[in-house]
């Protein structure tokens, strides 16, 4: 088929749909017959559907976080399941600090987590009472997976009552450690949590009857002679100061970094407690250098200063390695070696001394 007769078909196609007689058909768009306007509205268009494709998520975004709510604070919707805590007591530390906070007109704030607050009568200004710190210090499984009591500790800064013995001529506000006992339950397992009352303000939690034990021995004082001593100042040196390069102290493939940035000065090793089954032969309170390739666990305590001279106490627990006549740090260990009442200790630590795997 010719131009022309090409063009004399547009034109035909034109006056039934009301197009420019004088385009032409290219890939579906109507288009001058000119290269160079082609071109241009090819661009125009493809231009248009980029605009489009990007502002489309921009503008639905924008939709739903202004589209208006009728309650300004909804709902938290926290997941939990039978072997995890954290849904149900992150869940009581957010009631209670919301109840805490709470005053005339919040009724809708405490909705969120416990339905029934609607009805409540709230007295005071709303944040009359601040928090401060706030944690779940015990969560007991009622049932699993569905119904929990979690007690919350809250550190709260509250105004001083008027005529108070406590209240002096400034009327300083008053930190006070208060605990409060929540009962949650998940809608169904793994569903989302409610509370079940108001929180119930309890006493402090008492110490269980039977403790834990540290499975090491009375802490020495650290003795600058001892090369175990030694290894641990330069080591804790590098860690937790950035003094010196903390490779030279570990043992090869120990997975080990300073903290940085360097949150302290200087850091001095203050004690040393071992694990019980190390036997010091010579009776002088030293670790001494190692015979081989042994192994030993260790509580270390240091003693950390930062520029502004403030000093804070620390405790490690870690393990040393004997290797060519000198100790080095293996690992920094999780957890300190513990004895339980009627159980072994824990965790299981290679024998004292005994040949490094």
């Amino acid at each position: 088929m010719t131009r022309r007769s090409r063009t004399d078909r547009a034109r035909r196609a034109g006056a039934d749909t009301g197009v420019d007689p004088e385009l032409e058909e290219q890939g579906g768009w109507w288009t001058s017959p000119s290269s160079g306007s082609v071109a241009v509205a090819t661009s125009v268009v493809r231009r248009l559907a980029w605009a489009l494709m990007i502002a489309g998520p921009v503008l639905g975004g924008w939709a739903l976080v202004s589209q208006p709510s009728a309650d300004a604070h909804p709902a938290p919707v926290v997941q939990s399941s039978s072997g995890d805590v954290a849904g149900p007591g992150g869940f009581a530390e957010m009631y209670v600090a919301a109840f805490l906070r709470a005053g005339e007109g919040s009724q809708n704030e405490l909705v969120a987590f416990y339905p029934r607050a609607a009805d409540l009568e709230l007295g005071g200004k709303p944040d009359a009472v601040q928090v401060g710190q706030i944690a779940a210090v015990r969560v007991k499984e009622v049932a699993s997976g569905r119904y929990w009591s979690v007690t919350v500790a809250a550190r709260v800064l509250e105004p001083t009552p008027k005529n108070s013995a406590d209240s002096g001529d400034g009327e300083q506000p008053l930190i006070r450690m208060r605990f409060f006992q929540v009962p949650i339950e998940a809608d169904r397992d793994s569903g989302p949590l409610t509370a079940l009352a108001l929180p119930a303000e309890v006493a402090a939690p008492s110490g269980a009857s039977s403790k834990a034990e540290l499975a090491y021995g009375t802490p020495m004082p650290a003795q600058a002679s001892d090369p175990a001593v030694d290894t641990l100042s330069a080591f804790f040196a590098a860690y937790l100061s950035g003094s010196g390069e903390l490779s030279r102290y570990i043992s090869p493939g120990a997975r080990l970094s300073p903290v940085r940035p360097a949150p302290y000065q200087s850091a001095t090793v203050t004690q040393v407690a071992v694990e019980t089954a190390f036997q010091d032969s010579d009776g002088d309170g030293q670790l001494g250098a190692p015979a081989g390739r042994e192994r030993l666990r260790l509580v270390v305590d240091v003693k950390a200063a930062r520029t502004d001279g403030i000093a804070r106490p620390l405790s490690y627990a870690l393990t040393l390695a004997g290797r060519d006549g000198r100790w080095e740090v293996a690992a920094l260990d999780p957890t300190p070696k513990v004895t339980l009442p009627g159980l072994p200790a824990t965790p299981t630590a290679a024998p004292s001394h005994s040949p490094a795997q």
